[in-house]
């Protein structure tokens, strides 16, 4: 057996095991179709290296039970972030991607990339004395930011919700050199995506849709059970589609009539606080700090405006959904984030528009569900996504025969804006 094969069947085996998917030699055989010689061959490697264990006795299934195969969480760290327009989620998981340590801040984003890269080193630092480890303990380091990311360089390529002083930024550089470990790069849609399909509602879905209903709108799409991500990183980009027939509101992309800028959290929380000063809608004129919750309240106490803005912004957002899930054909839409918080009216019109607008027989075995996420949610994709990264069996070939997956990093990086 080749290099390249041996290894791609080491990851598919310890890709079945970390998942859950199989426990043991002969579930292994049976879910991956691997011949037996070669997954015992593939787990006395995983046994041997440290990076699977053997933990408690497993179901009998008529001769003597075996002890169940599980991942070595304790082998090493990782270590996440995740970065919205409200701040930032700092943390270390295992190598489970069980959370171990989380801090969040306020983001101040018109300083550009430097501070916050300084100061998510220091925090980690920080996390890892409390927890007795050390960098050396460190296995990877993932993040994701709202923008369109190059993923294979880690460097961000633009976004319409930062400053320009952002664009063309090395992340992966500046986090690697300190720690000498991988580090990846993702859009925050991407990483609920994948938290969504490793911890989630799509465990069972290789084909769905997440929409991030939030201050701004977007989404990640898996399709084969893997991430869609674009030939620019910009796949999912669902709030600067023009949501025709509307206002022509100025996006933050320059463009206007966005969908995001007309329906986006942001855009409902103007047009709330612009109602309860005119006196147009009594109920919020009442709120001493109007958001998305107070929106909700709002409409639920029978508020014309609030229910209006609701239902509009619900039904447009699915007026615009529907064109990508014609094109996609998933079986799951999952709808999370602030936008919920407006009332059961959004989501009930967000799914009015999907199966009025979509083509009948794509929707026919369509589930649209809404969920409400932990605020860890982020950091939970950061960590699935460095652990998908690192067992892949392109990285496994690269570092399996070392014990760990170090790197070098020059210390001095230099900021390469285009």
């Amino acid at each position: 057996m080749g290099a390249d094969v041996q290894m791609t069947a080491l990851a598919t085996v310890l890709d079945h095991i970390r998942s859950g998917r199989a426990r043991s030699k002969p579930e292994l055989q049976r879910a991956t179709g691997l011949g037996r010689t070669i997954v015992v061959e593939r787990v006395a490697q995983l046994l041997a290296s440290g990076l699977v264990r053997e933990g408690e006795l497993g179901a009998s299934t008529g001769g003597r039970a075996a002890r169940e195969l599980q991942i070595n969480a304790e082998a090493g760290v990782l270590l996440v972030f995740y970065v919205n327009l409200k701040g930032v989620d700092v943390g270390i998981t295992d190598l489970s991607g069980h959370l171990l340590h989380r801090q969040h801040a306020e983001n101040d984003f018109a300083s550009g990339p430097e501070p916050l890269v300084e100061w998510l080193i220091k925090t980690w630092d920080g996390q890892l004395s409390e927890l007795g480890k050390t960098r050396t303990d460190v296995w990877g380091i993932g993040g994701g930011i709202p923008a369109h990311i190059d993923f294979a360089s880690g460097t961000l390529i633009d976004s319409p919700s930062l400053p320009a002083s952002w664009r063309g930024f090395p992340f992966r550089k500046h986090l690697s050199a300190p720690f000498g470990a991988p580090a990846w790069l993702d859009t925050d849609d991407n990483l609920l995506a994948v938290a969504e399909l490793r911890t989630g509602n799509a465990r069972d879905h290789e084909n769905f849709i997440y929409v991030h209903a939030d201050l701004a709108l977007g989404c990640g799409i898996v399709t084969g059970g893997t991430l869609v991500r674009g030939a620019q990183g910009a796949a999912g980009n669902i709030g600067h589609i023009a949501a025709y027939g509307t206002d022509d509101a100025l996006c933050r992309c320059g463009r206007r009539g966005c969908i995001e800028a007309v329906f986006g959290g942001e855009a409902l929380v103007r047009k709330a606080v612009a109602a309860a000063e005119s006196g147009e809608s009594p109920a919020l004129a009442r709120q001493a700090d109007i958001d998305l919750g107070a929106i909700g309240e709002a409409a639920r106490l029978g508020d014309p405006f609030a229910i209006e803005l609701s239902r509009a912004a619900g039904y447009n957002i699915g007026r615009i959904l529907s064109a990508t899930i014609n094109v996609m054909n998933p079986a799951l839409l999952i709808v999370g984030g602030r936008l919920l918080q407006t009332g059961t009216l959004f989501f009930a019109a967000l799914r009015e528009a999907i199966l009025h607008h979509s083509l009948p027989f794509v929707t026919e075995g369509l589930t649209i569900q809404a969920v409400e996420h932990p605020q860890t949610a982020g950091l939970i994709g950061a960590a699935n996504m460095v652990l998908d990264e690192l067992f892949s069996p392109q990285e496994l070939a690269r570092w399996f025969a070392a014990g760990s997956p170090e790197i070098t990093v020059p210390e001095s990086v230099e900021v390469e804006h285009p």
